[in-house]
């Protein structure tokens, strides 16, 4: 059984994930579990670790965020560098960082680097955009399994979210919890909080199964879909869409984390 170690796990969403597609995830917790948690602690240890996986703090890279400091400064930014920092000790086969789309590129020598988008609206009828990097030793990439399962005639339910008005029962029902979870040492604002920055169970199995099942030349252009011939996009609209999300992504040497 191979085994994963998990940063900024939050309430354990992405880790149950993994756990359930076969893998072995130790987690090193969260700082909402306590201050013991801090991964600014935590020393990682070579050769012991398969994958990492985490999803580092993301209001500092929100779009809701209008009056933030320079980016070192940002507390955001300082736990996207110690998510490179640990990565880089345990050496582990591979990384996957979640977070939203403002986050800066994380690039790690000795690792390939993969950028994309992905909706809970693709398996549920519950919309939720999340932002996911990856990064492989033998620059292996993700193939992101797209289904078209929402049901066109409804609207569209908004996804749970840290500050969210609803019940602690409805947010957990939208991040596919079961209707007896329960978080029995938070308050009620802290339970709804926990619950709302977790990664939607559905997303979270995607990405299991796209590290199972890792493939060698993907489009480019982040779509997932696998590429048979000697170019590196798709087709035509492909290389369009890479166009326009790296103008959109675009980033100065101080806003990317890496070589």
């Amino acid at each position: 059984m191979q085994l994963i170690l998990s940063l900024c796990s939050g309430i354990g969403l992405l880790d149950r994930a993994f756990k359930e597609a076969g893998f072995c995830v130790v987690s090193e917790g969260d700082i909402i579990l306590g201050n013991h948690h801090d991964i600014r602690l935590f020393k990682g240890i070579k050769g012991k670790i398969y994958g990492v996986i985490g999803g580092t703090p993301c209001p500092d890279f929100s779009p809701l965020k209008r009056d933030r400091p320079v980016l070192k400064d940002l507390y955001g930014y300082e736990m996207l560098l110690e998510f490179k920092r640990i990565v880089l000790e345990c050496d582990p086969s591979w990384f996957l960082l979640e977070n939203v789309a403002g986050v800066p590129n994380v690039k790690i020598d000795g690792y390939s680097h993969q950028r994309i988008d992905i909706n809970q609206s693709w398996y549920e009828n519950v919309t939720r955009l999340r932002h996911i990097q990856f990064g492989h030793k033998e620059n292996k990439y993700l193939q992101i399994e797209r289904k078209n399962v929402t049901d066109q005639s409804q609207k569209l339910e908004s996804c749970a979210l840290a500050n969210d008005s609803r019940s602690f029962r409805e947010l957990c029902r939208l991040q596919g919890l079961e209707d007896d979870f329960d978080l029995k040492s938070f308050n009620v604002q802290g339970k709804k909080r926990a619950v709302g920055n977790g990664v939607p169970l559905s997303i979270g199995r995607v990405l299991a199964k796209a590290v199972t099942d890792l493939d060698e030349k993907i489009c480019v252009c982040g779509c997932g879909r696998i590429v048979t011939h000697r170019g590196g996009y798709y087709d035509y609209s492909c290389r369009k869409r890479a166009q326009r999300n790296k103008n959109k992504f675009a980033v100065t040497d101080q806003q990317q984390i890496g070589a």
